[in-house]
């Protein structure tokens, strides 16, 4: 029972707890992030890119809708370009 517990503990623990991290540990598990290319993009129209990636290539399967809408908040509100 314990090492039950010590492997949920160690799966809960390393779960993203941030937008950002939830936006690195996502986006990451598909593609090379390109931070300085995102930054290219108005704010306004970075969360566009998470639904095209969502719709067009199979990033739904990575990334549900309570998610999408956290890293496309984080995107649009938060991200801060180098």
């Amino acid at each position: 029972m314990m090492i039950l517990f010590l492997a949920v503990f160690a799966w809960w623990s390393m779960l993203p707890r941030t937008p950002r991290e939830l936006f690195l540990a996502r986006c990451s598990s598909c593609h090379e992030l390109r931070i300085a290319r995102l930054c290219e993009f108005e704010p306004a129209l970075r969360p566009a890119i998470v639904e095209v990636m969502r719709r067009e290539h199979g990033a739904d399967q990575v990334i549900s809708d309570e998610e999408a809408l956290a890293i496309r908040d984080y995107l649009k509100e938060s991200l801060i370009c180098p």
